[in-house]
């Protein structure tokens, strides 16, 4: 019998749950799910024989020790930054360990432990990063096996509202973790573009988004996703000229998210002093050189260069910033206050459907002649608790866990999901659950970045 642990119970964790009780019987496994909020945990297992849920707190050890020491495999979908402080415990105790987030440079230093272990700490196994890592791969050797010479490689990734659920003016609802979605791209994005390195800071990043358009389906807009530069490397692309991983959203979100960032409402490193004491009207007006309650949204319009009774007014006008509302955190961050409006102003609820939205478009020269590969995938969730991103983030970190488990994985130490080993199996049992790329190769006269 082998012991699982899942670590977190959240929004993305309901499918790797319900895949690992759904074969336990059949590999002898005993699956334990760990969360802050037992009921969470155990509304996911609901009563399966082989599931157990307990109290868990990855901010506590000695609580994680309790019951990683037991387990043979732990799959974390813990904060980010806490992936490593589980990792160190089954280190010590010689437990696999799977993840759907980036590997922190804590979780790169435990490689060579890991590996005189034969132990497997496979990382970026969820969507994005994941799934884009998997499939862009796989596209990348097929080029490369027929001979052809890699140009471009631009890789798109968007967890969204589906159309049928979009009611409000940002074409947004939180459908997985909401503090990253406030936070995303603080830390601004480099990648390569036409053989330059160019970066591109926080205070630009969503000023200019490119129009993609996904075949027979509709345009999104993208802005530039963190360092691009690292993937070009690891995906051994050292000379491609072109290389940019990016992220997706509906047209018009990035002008109206640009507005929070402009003002500092997404700043996550310092403390409102005294905020449950403001409205947010006041919260907002303390930004601005005019705090003259009667004019704030003119002042905020003239400071904006944003257009008086226009769209982008009226979005920013519905999320109540200007209102009365009471702020209810006690010395929180910019971020916290203005999380806790959104949460409840971009809610996704009983009833919305979420999508994933992947888009890969690679430029490829063969015996002389231009080449464009394009693979697309749009998925959608089931129901309000089998959602799209918990489809797409949860089942690659099951199967991930499975192949381990069975043996099946032979690598050791640090391994990421764009080896053979990997990325076949995986993208296989997914086509077979209903997640599938379209791919087609069509000849072209010019390249996009010329």
């Amino acid at each position: 019998m082998k012991n699982v642990l899942i670590c977190g119970a959240g929004m993305s964790a309901t499918d790797l749950i319900s895949y690992m009780l759904k074969h336990a019987e059949e590999y002898n496994w005993d699956v334990t799910v760990g969360d802050i909020l037992v009921e969470t945990a155990k509304m996911k297992i609901a009563g399966h024989p082989r599931g157990k849920a307990v109290y868990f707190d990855c901010y506590d050890d000695t609580i994680m020790e309790r019951y990683i020491k037991d387990a043979d495999i732990v799959i974390s979908l813990l904060p980010p930054g806490m992936h490593a402080a589980a990792a160190k415990i089954a280190l010590k105790y010689n437990a696999h360990v799977v993840t759907a987030s980036y590997a922190s440079q804590e979780m790169i230093d435990m490689h060579e432990e890991a590996k005189k272990k034969g132990l497997t700490f496979l990382n970026e196994l969820g969507a994005d990063p994941g799934i884009d890592h998997m499939n862009g791969m796989r596209s990348i050797d097929k080029i490369r096996k027929k001979g052809g010479e890699l140009l471009a490689f631009t890789s798109y990734c968007g967890s969204l509202v589906a159309p049928e659920s979009n009611d409000n003016p940002w074409g947004y609802k939180f459908t997985w973790s909401p503090m990253n979605v406030i936070t995303a791209g603080s830390a601004g994005a480099c990648y390569y573009k036409k053989g330059n390195f160019r970066c591109s800071p926080y205070n630009r990043l969503f000023t200019n988004p490119k129009v993609i358009g996904i075949p027979g389906f509709r345009e999104f807009e993208a802005y530039e996703n963190r360092d691009s530069v690292v993937y070009r490397k690891k995906y051994n692309l050292d000379d491609i000229p072109t290389f940019i991983r990016a992220t997706l959203r509906y047209p018009g979100f990035c002008e109206g998210w640009n507005i929070f960032i402009q003002l500092g409402l997404t700043a996550n490193n310092y403390h409102i002093e005294g905020s449950e004491n403001m409205t947010y009207r006041q919260w907002v007006a303390s930004y601005l050189p005019d705090d003259n309650d009667a004019s704030l949204e003119n002042t905020l319009a003239d400071i904006l260069h944003i257009e008086r009774g226009g769209e982008l007014h009226e979005k920013l006008l519905w999320t109540e910033l200007l209102s009365d509302r009471p702020i209810r955190l006690v010395n929180g961050t910019p971020a916290e206050i203005l999380l806790d409006l959104l949460m409840d102003k971009l809610k996704f609820k009983h009833g919305d459907t979420d999508m994933l939205v992947f888009y890969e478009r690679i430029e490829y020269k063969l015996e002389g002649e231009l080449f464009e590969h394009l693979s697309y995938l749009v998925t959608r969730g089931l129901d309000y608790r089998h959602t799209a991103i918990s489809r797409t983030v949860g089942l690659p970190a099951a199967i991930g866990a499975k192949l381990i488990l069975n043996g099946e994985i032979k690598s050791h130490g640090l391994l990421y999901p764009w080896t053979k080993e990997v990325y076949d199996p995986v993208l296989d049992e997914l086509t077979e659950l209903g997640i599938a790329y379209t791919s087609h190769d069509n000849k072209i006269e010019y390249s996009h970045y010329e």
